[in-house]
């Protein structure tokens, strides 16, 4: 007797989301979860309990289900979910939160998305998942888009911005090799210009290095001073409080605050999340040697990536980021049927 493909394929999922239950979770709980070192893979700063707690704080007034995805007590996946009328979507913004994730650990993505899935559909409130900015080696595209087609469910995967990356050397010099020989040039006169006026810290978030960033941050332009409302600093400042993976770059000129960069530290990934400079110094391209002094610092630690994020300024072309398309996917919980994009 032959056996419907799809049949087949269906009874292979249940098979395996069967044995993974849901549970909701609490911030402290997730935090728990989070200072174990488990098993989990958390892909960046944006899902971490401490930077969803932080945004939810600041920016969040969607409701929240924080599910955990176990197979008996072990821990194998999160979703935090927000939802705004029958959408759910990943907890975050993408004005403050360059790309999201589910959570999973290794081996187990398609298990913990076939059973968000079969959860979100017994649902009786959410008809749709739009999963905001993700990368193309996020779990959502590798195991969320194929498991929900795979169940006849249509979905939509829509362009977004692109971020910038960098792939680190093991040495300085072998990065500055890798620049186009305009830019190593440039690079090396920048950083030659401001010789031993120069001094450079990598700290981390302390209260002294916030309040210097804030403190830059307003100076000078007014569009900076408008971005670091009320809300957005507490944002920041939580960021700092909650994360340690927080990382402040600061330039001095002469022991004058000059340029400062604000970047997360998260695996082996330097973060560059915001930065700042004081227009007076501008003549020795302080902006553009403070980063680059955070990307020479962050070889000396070994790190293996340098993250410039979203946005298309011409420096993280210079300084030989190459763009990572992000996507954003959204899933029809409610018919079935083939149509993709």
């Amino acid at each position: 007797m032959s056996v419907d493909p799809c049949t087949q394929k269906e009874a292979l999922l249940d098979a395996e989301f069967t044995a993974v239950t849901l549970r909701l979770e609490t911030f402290d709980s997730l935090e728990s979860l989070h200072r174990k070192g488990d098993a989990l893979n958390w892909p960046a700063p944006f899902v971490l309990p401490g930077w969803m707690r932080a945004w939810h704080a600041a920016f969040g007034e969607a409701e929240l289900q924080l599910w955990s995805l176990r197979e008996g007590e072990a821990v194998v996946g999160l979703a935090p979910l927000q939802t705004a009328g029958r959408t759910a979507s990943i907890v975050g913004s993408p004005d403050v939160c360059d790309h999201l994730d589910l959570v999973a650990s290794p081996g187990r993505e398609r298990a913990v998305c076939s059973a968000l899935i079969a959860h979100l559909q017994r649902s009786a409130t959410v008809d749709r998942l739009d999963t905001g900015p993700v990368r193309p080696d996020s779990v959502v595209v590798r195991a969320l888009l194929p498991t929900a087609r795979a169940l006849g469910l249509p979905t939509e995967v829509v362009e977004d911005e692109s971020l910038f990356e960098l792939r680190l050397p093991a040495v300085w010099d072998d990065y500055l090799e890798s620049l186009s020989g305009k830019e190593r040039h440039e690079v090396r006169r920048k950083l030659r210009r401001g010789g031993e006026a120069f001094g450079f810290e990598m700290t981390g978030g302390s209260e002294a290095a916030v309040e210097e960033f804030m403190r830059l941050f307003r100076r000078n332009r007014t569009d900076k001073a408008a971005f670091m409302d009320a809300r957005m600093e507490g944002f920041f400042r939580s960021l700092a409080l909650r994360l340690p993976e927080t990382r402040v770059g600061l330039l001095r000129v002469d022991g004058s605050l000059a340029a400062a960069v604000w970047c997360f530290d998260h695996g082996r990934t330097r973060y560059l999340y915001n930065s700042a400079y004081d227009a007076d110094y501008s003549r020795l391209s302080v902006g553009l040697a403070c980063k680059l002094l955070s990307i020479r610092d962050a070889i000396e630690r070994g790190l293996a990536t340098y993250d410039f994020l979203k946005g298309n300024e011409a420096y993280k072309h210079r300084l030989g980021g190459i763009p990572v398309p992000l996507v954003r996917c959204r899933i029809d919980l409610r018919r079935v049927g083939r149509g993709t994009a």
